[in-house]
């Protein structure tokens, strides 16, 4: 806005000095005036615009634009009166140097026909050439001189008049170049402010790293500091309590032996009291340990193990269990690994997922992979079902009767056997249930651990 108002202030300067001067309003005249808006518009429009291609406003031609109307001034007098309009355009121009060597290296890298990279080419050496002489880039901004200069020279010419002409079209020149150097420095302002903003982005960005770097690090800290405490607990205390105990019974005995009634009975409450403190403590040291665990670093690093361990291997988690105790952690991160070893070791699937569930009664863990089996004979991939053996296995059940015979053949269907009733064990050993067989192509190990044990516990 602020430049158009410039202009047009230009332009009406333009118009009263040619009134003041006594040149006709002739169609020659009026010819000038349109073709100096015309060209002042096509300028304004060709300026360089931010995210644009260079080629769709290719900043030269305004060079072009303007030396094209002066030469016609140079031949028709009149129209010099609109030289404040033009020398306000000129100074507002990017340097030719700028202008060839940008739009050389946009064609350039454009990569196009031969013929336009000869062009690019030749705008860089003139480039090149104009930016080791720096007076001829700053002489063609003063360009607008030269019709001036001629209509001085010329016979008949009121010197007066010319001189008038020439101080206007000077204060169009001044005002243009002090517009270009507001703009510039307004461009260099919102360059700077994008910067510190950016900046500013990426500093806090940091920030928030390291807070959650800290974060973590102090909460791995207190776990272990946790653990530490129960685990000192449960070796010393837990120890000198237990001798405690027996002592007490020991002397409790001695007192029934040799008809010591009061003595039997005070060994008998000191035992009572020795036993509630043992409860106490392993209560303690239980409720040390689960808040020392970590369920979800622990089942990261169960999968993380095996994630990429093979070329094309991938394992997927879902886990939707947010906290669970100690022996239920440690028997599900136990069970990842055993069936994710199972998975890389006979089968030929490329992923497995990892799915753990939490439901109001029970926490549910689900590994499973597409198969297919990998064939025993050659290793390679077959979508024949699995041997026998690997039919179906259940808690409290033994492996499949029928296929005793091929895991005695098999040491490697022996050792599978193996994992899959050490993972029955463990599920067993908390109460829970372990379901390991086919599903469709692959093969599925489905585990529930009820949470009504623990429940209990904390209730009591």
């Amino acid at each position: 806005m602020r430049v158009l108002a410039e202009m047009g202030l230009l332009l009406v300067l333009g118009l009263a000095l040619a009134w003041l001067v006594g040149l006709r309003s002739d169609g020659v005249f009026i010819a000038g005036l349109l073709l100096a808006v015309s060209v002042a518009g096509l300028v304004e429009w060709l300026r360089p615009v931010a995210g644009l291609v260079e080629w769709l406003r290719p900043a030269q031609w305004s060079w072009v634009l303007c030396t094209a109307y002066l030469v016609i001034a140079v031949a028709v007098p009149s129209w010099c009166a609109f030289m404040p309009l033009i020398a306000y355009d000129t100074a507002r121009l990017p340097a030719l140097a700028s202008t060839g060597a940008r739009a050389g290296a946009r064609t350039a890298a454009s990569g196009r026909s031969p013929s336009v990279s000869r062009t690019a080419a030749s705008r860089r050496s003139l480039a090149d050439a104009i930016r080791s002489t720096p007076w001829l880039s700053a002489a063609a901004r003063w360009i607008w001189v030269l019709p001036l200069i001629a209509l001085w020279f010329a016979r008949d010419t009121d010197r007066l008049q010319t001189l008038v002409m020439t101080l206007v079209a000077l204060l169009g020149f001044v005002l243009g170049r002090a517009r270009a150097s507001s703009d510039e420095a307004r461009r260099a302002l919102l360059h700077a402010q994008d910067r510190a903003r950016e900046s500013s982005r990426a500093t806090r960005s940091r920030i928030a790293d390291i807070d959650e770097e800290r974060a973590q690090s102090v909460r791995m800290a207190t776990l272990g500091e946790r653990t530490r405490i129960a685990r000192e607990i449960h070796d010393n205390v837990g120890h000198l309590l237990t001798r405690a105990i027996m002592q007490a019974q020991a002397g409790r005995t001695v007192a029934k032996a040799t008809n010591d009634t009061v003595a039997a009975q005070g060994f008998a409450t000191l035992g009572a009291t020795l036993d509630d403190a043992m409860t106490m403590v392993r209560r303690s040291v239980h409720d040390l340990e689960d808040d020392g665990t970590d369920f979800a670093a622990q089942i990261d690093d169960a999968v993380t193990s095996f994630d990429g361990i093979s070329p094309g291997f991938a394992v997927t988690l879902a886990n939707d269990i947010a906290k669970a105790p100690a022996p239920v952690s440690r028997c599900f991160a136990t069970v990842i690994r055993e069936a994710l070893s199972n998975v890389v070791h006979h089968s030929a699937a490329h992923e497995a997922s990892v799915t753990l569930r939490d439901f109001p009664a029970f926490w549910q863990l689900v590994i499973q992979d597409p198969g297919p089996a990998v064939s025993e004979s050659d290793g390679s991939r077959t979508a024949a079902v699995r041997p026998r053996a690997m039919r179906a296995t259940h808690v409290g059940s033994r492996l499949a009767a029928d296929g005793v015979a091929d895991m005695r053949g098999s040491a490697d269907e022996l050792m599978r056997g193996m994992g899959l009733a050490d993972i029955e064990s463990r599920v067993r050993a908390l109460g829970g249930t372990a379901v390991c067989g086919p599903y469709e192509d692959g093969w599925r190990v489905f585990v529930s651990v009820p949470k009504k044990r623990w429940t209990m516990e904390s209730r009591d």
